[in-house]
């Protein structure tokens, strides 16, 4: 697999939260299926961005479900893709990408709790594609970040700096 083929990032998705992780080439999946995967207990694909588009491709072996489909979309919009393709489906975003505002995240290691709204932050996230995925406080990794709505989000966040 040459390095304009390799995924920019694997995506677990269990529920509606999803999680990505820069992918590595021991993640490939190529050949018979590893033991493990067949204890995995969510939804895993390996993402290609190409420009505003994003390409889910899901990891063999592992269960694909609508609901995977449907909360990548939901992520994918939110963070300024205008074209998802999944298995069986395109889906193009006709309209403006979705509003900025507040969004946050609690890191799943630490419990440390982050928020932000500010124009840089969403540049940052619009030019990348993702959100910050690493915890300032542990080091360990974020899911991606959801809206807050208004009447719940803080006046004084703590701010995650990209």
């Amino acid at each position: 697999m040459s390095a304009d083929e390799r995924p920019t990032c694997r995506a677990t998705v269990r529920g509606d939260t999803v999680t990505l992780n820069r992918w590595v080439p021991a993640m490939t999946a190529r050949g018979p299926e590893r033991a493990g995967l067949r204890r995995v207990r969510a939804a895993l694909a390996d993402l290609h961005k190409d420009g505003d588009e994003l390409i889910v491709v899901p990891v063999r072996g592992v269960p694909w479900t609508d609901r995977a489909g449907r909360a990548l979309v939901a992520w994918a919009r939110l963070v300024g893709y205008r074209r998802v393709w999944l298995p069986g489906e395109v889906v193009t975003f006709d309209d403006e990408p979705a509003a900025i505002g507040p969004v946050a995240v609690r890191c799943p290691g630490c419990g440390a709790a982050w928020q932000d709204e500010g124009v840089t932050f969403w540049e940052h996230v619009r030019a990348t594609g993702w959100f910050p995925g690493q915890c300032l406080a542990c080091g360990g990794s974020l899911p991606e970040w959801t809206p807050v709505p208004a009447r719940q989000a803080r006046t004084a966040p703590h701010r995650l700096a990209t």
